[in-house]
């Protein structure tokens, strides 16, 4: 897969994703596919991850808006062992919070412990999980997410129990980064 915002990838211990370069191209270690829609993405998803993560690959979707009409939907299939590399490889961060990738990460792996956290997507500032677990408190978790991601309470004006009952129904949690 190919996008114009970062620099070609070999390894990602001997990258400083701190240092990437505005114009360049990512080469995931993968492949990726164009798809009509998304929703065909998640059917695809929903059919090969677990014989995708029982080879120590991650299926997800990077979409693409070049505009508020036109928008381009991948598939990608890369070679990882976690649901959060993808997020590395795509340099995914809220940089306009202060949100760095690696905080992102971190965060996103103490949701984790409590949600199930699988991932669908991810693009440079946005990213979207399947919830596979029920947390203990939803209420605690909403504020974390809230925390981490305002523009979900802001942008939405979701209050706890209204959030509470849209990831319960999705059962997916998307931030994405203003």
């Amino acid at each position: 897969m190919k996008r114009d915002f970062t620099a070609t990838l070999l390894s990602k211990e001997l990258f400083n994703f701190d240092e990437i370069p505005e114009g360049k191209t990512v080469e995931l270690p993968g492949v990726s596919f164009k798809l009509a829609s998304e929703d065909e993405g998640f059917k695809i998803i929903s059919k090969l991850r677990k014989e995708t993560e029982a080879k120590n690959y991650r299926i997800f979707l990077d979409i693409y808006y070049s505009n508020d009409i036109d928008k381009s939907v991948d598939l990608s299939i890369i070679s990882c062992n976690n649901d959060f590399d993808p997020l590395v490889y795509m340099h995914t961060n809220g940089i306009n919070y202060g949100i760095t990738n690696q905080k992102l990460i971190d965060e996103l792996r103490i949701l984790d412990k409590s949600l199930g956290l699988k991932i669908l997507g991810a693009g440079e500032d946005w990213c979207e999980f399947e919830i596979t677990k029920e947390p203990e408190s939803w209420f605690v978790i909403i504020r974390k997410i809230f925390e981490l991601c305002p523009d979900i309470a802001e942008k939405y004006d979701y209050s706890l129990e209204d959030f509470k009952t849209c990831l319960i129904k999705t059962r997916k949690l998307y931030l994405w980064f203003d």
